[in-house]
């Protein structure tokens, strides 16, 4: 995309302004979100970051349906970030898919390498404000929920619902679809 840099400027002089969130004017970020990312059903609120923290050939961000993110979330799409249709991430939450390798050749962890990880979220995921999903998860199950604080370390499975910090199975949601 030959003017990503732009898009890129513009994401970064608009992500912390409040202005945005009139109704006219927050279309505005969504489609530059849209453009950039290359997810036409992106709607973004303000403060969100959705970045490679660590230079990865590999690092990519996808979304293949409806995503709403909210206030303050962050994405580190350094091992790679696949999000699926109706998924909502809410405010303050974060998605890590890397991470240093702390018990490498060296004391200082900071010389050792990193790993990356690749995360998918599937369909129908509502992740809950200030959640942290760890780079050791690869895959957040269709219709899962995860709570508000909790910190997810282990994949999930479908419908589940998750809360804690491990983040532990409570329930599985019961889902009653419709035809319409």
């Amino acid at each position: 995309m030959k003017n990503s840099g732009l898009l890129k400027l513009l994401i970064l002089l608009i992500k912390p302004i409040d202005i945005f969130q009139v109704v006219g004017l927050r279309s505005i970020r969504w489609f530059l979100y849209r453009k950039y990312y290359g997810c036409p059903n992106l709607y973004v609120d303000s403060g969100v970051e959705i970045s490679s923290a660590h230079r990865n050939k590999n690092a990519y961000f996808k979304g293949t349906g409806k995503i709403n993110l909210g206030k303050n979330v962050y994405i580190d799409y350094s091992g790679g970030v696949e999000i699926g249709h109706a998924v909502a991430v809410s405010s303050g939450a974060k998605i890590f898919t890397h991470n240093h390798d702390i018990n490498g050749k060296f004391k200082d962890w900071q010389k050792n390498g990193i790993t990356y990880s690749e995360v998918v979220i599937e369909d129908y995921v509502w992740i809950g404000s200030n959640a942290l999903i760890m780079p050791s998860v690869t895959k957040l199950g269709e219709g899962c929920i995860i709570g508000s604080g909790a910190i997810v370390t282990k994949d999930t499975e479908p419908y589940g619902i998750y809360v804690g910090n491990p983040a532990k199975k409570i329930a599985t949601r019961k889902i009653e679809e419709l035809d319409e």
